[in-house]
């Protein structure tokens, strides 16, 4: 996935690199402290992990969809950034039946 400027809101705002990939195993010293920082167990397995500008903010476990997050920094946008792209890595059977879970609470 390229990497998308993020603008925040304020008139001495820059753009910021945000970029959303599957974590690498080097990373993982990161996202243990990220987890910490959160006050979250690190996350296990397939891991997306949202950066910006380089660095690690927020992180999705694709196993249980458990999220970490720099709990000093607004990250909702993160956070549902990484929710939506995990879905794609969930395949259709997952997609196919949380459709019909959404069609039988409506």
């Amino acid at each position: 996935m390229a990497a998308t400027p993020l603008h925040r809101w304020s008139p001495d705002s820059q753009a910021l690199t945000v970029a959303i990939r599957l974590a690498e195993k080097d990373e993982a010293a990161s996202l243990r402290r990220l987890a910490a920082l959160d006050d979250q167990r690190p996350l296990e397995g397939a891991v997306l992990v949202a950066l910006v500008d380089g660095e690690p903010e927020a992180a999705i476990s694709l196993a249980d969809r458990r999220v970490i997050a720099n709990p000093f920094l607004s990250t909702r946008d993160l956070v549902q950034l990484l929710r939506m792209r995990a879905e794609h890595f969930a395949g259709p059977e997952r997609r196919r039946g949380r459709q019909t879970l959404l069609r039988r609470a409506a």
